[in-house]
């Protein structure tokens, strides 16, 4: 079984970017950086502060931490996102959208995309997990493919590809 489907640059970015969400380095990254813009934050509220005297400055700190903290949170997985479609597009120079070419042959899954070729063995499927936007099938260390569902006609044209590669099962998420 064959299809193909045009990918833009962020759909092609998005197996390296749940990649590195999954690793060690992105975890330590985010606990790090918003325990350093937790200790800017209070530091600068200590200096803005410190010389106003009916202000509760320990409070006034933490605060300005916690905020701080929380900001990193919440901007940080957008700018790792940013930071890897950067990448991906100094990598892989050109004009987007490009073709994307899947094929089930015998025992592997080939995708063939921005000149590049990714072989897997359909035996080494670890999981499959469509979260409603997009398809993915883990092959464990060797690595991961993310289709974007859009990329099929229509749900029976999914299902004949998965049971091509041989899916083990597939959990669905509400998100």
């Amino acid at each position: 079984m064959t299809f193909t489907y045009e990918t833009t640059l962020a759909e092609a970015a998005e197996a390296p970017l749940r990649l590195f969400l999954r690793g060690k380095t992105y975890l330590t990254n985010r606990w790090r950086g918003a325990l350093i813009c937790a200790g800017a934050f209070g530091f600068f509220a200590l200096l803005g502060f410190n010389a106003k005297p009916n202000v509760n400055l320990p409070l006034i700190c933490v605060a300005a931490a916690a905020w701080g903290a929380g900001i990193f949170l919440l901007a940080y997985k957008s700018m790792v996102r940013r930071r890897i479609i950067t990448y991906v597009a100094s990598e892989l120079k050109g004009t987007w959208p490009r073709r994307t070419d899947y094929t089930v042959n015998g025992t592997q899954l080939i995708c063939t995309s921005a000149g590049q070729t990714f072989t897997y063995r359909r035996a080494e499927l670890a999981d499959v997990h469509d979260d409603g936007r997009w398809l993915e099938l883990s092959f464990g260390e060797r690595g991961l493919c993310v289709i974007p569902l859009r990329a099929f006609a229509d749900t029976d044209e999914k299902s004949r590809f998965l049971a091509a590669v041989g899916e083990p099962s597939i959990p669905q998420s509400k998100d």
